[in-house]
């Protein structure tokens, strides 16, 4: 079923451009669990955008009034929930830790993506950062998150966001190097205040200390991107299944 927040997230995810309609979905996500308390005046005057700018974005996305939108956005978000504790109540994340390609013992995996889950539940944003395929993977964990109430975003080069220790960003590069290149052409966001997860096969990056708030969760491979991905899939299952189990059962 493609639910509003997917389509919403299409547009998110996908545009080029740093527009009102850009601003408005990233409201929205940052809102998400607000947003069935918000009338059109209520979400005129918390957001600060115009009615045309709101119906403008809406009309896109196929509605002609507010409140429609508004009720679709509910009730896809109950339908999701639903989805959500159907597949992930009684699954056991045993079996995926013991086919993944690790360097550690079941239980050290275990502890170290409960650990980032902790990292998640507690940021106030969570920002996926890394090439076009790999954060297209995490879109099923991005959904999950904001489902849940977090601020769940892709990182746009021409966002010019600045980071905190609010914020966890989750860096996917197979060779560590989305992570070197953001440090050195992104200086000015203050990258070294937020909580960092690195996802990475470059196991070099392991041994050496990123920076104080960097956790390296090292999966084994010799840069093939097509394993690569495979092991992405399973990552981004494990910290949806430990974050639903750890924190809304």
């Amino acid at each position: 079923m493609d639910i509003l927040l997917s389509r919403i997230l299409k547009y998110l995810n996908g545009t080029l451009l740093y527009d009102t309609n850009y601003h408005i979905c990233n409201f929205i996500i940052s809102h998400y669990q607000e947003m069935v308390d918000l009338d059109e005046e209520a979400f005129l005057k918390e957001s600060g955008f115009s009615r045309d700018d709101l119906y403008g974005f809406i009309s896109l996305l196929g509605y002609n009034q507010y409140d429609e939108f508004n009720n679709a956005l509910y009730n896809n978000h109950v339908t999701r929930l639903n989805q959500i504790r159907v597949r992930l109540l009684d699954i056991s994340s045993d079996d995926l830790i013991e086919n993944m390609d690790k360097d550690c013992s079941n239980e050290e995996m275990k502890a170290q993506v409960s650990s980032i889950c902790e990292k998640i539940f507690k940021a106030k944003r969570v920002i996926l950062i890394g090439a076009l395929y790999p954060t297209s993977i995490a879109v099923e964990l991005q959904t999950d998150l904001i489902t849940f109430g977090k601020q769940c975003i892709q990182y746009h080069n021409y966002d010019p966001m600045v980071l905190n220790k609010d914020d966890v960003v989750l860096f996917i590069s197979a060779t560590g190097r989305a992570l070197r290149g953001f440090k050195r052409a992104k200086s000015d966001m203050h990258i070294e205040e937020a909580q960092t997860i690195l996802i990475t096969q470059n196991k070099q990056l392991t041994k050496t200390e990123v920076n104080d708030h960097t956790d390296v969760l090292y999966v084994q491979g010799k840069f093939d991107s097509i394993n690569f991905n495979y092991q992405i899939m399973t990552i981004c299952d494990l910290l949806r299944i430990h974050y639903f189990q750890q924190y809304y059962l």
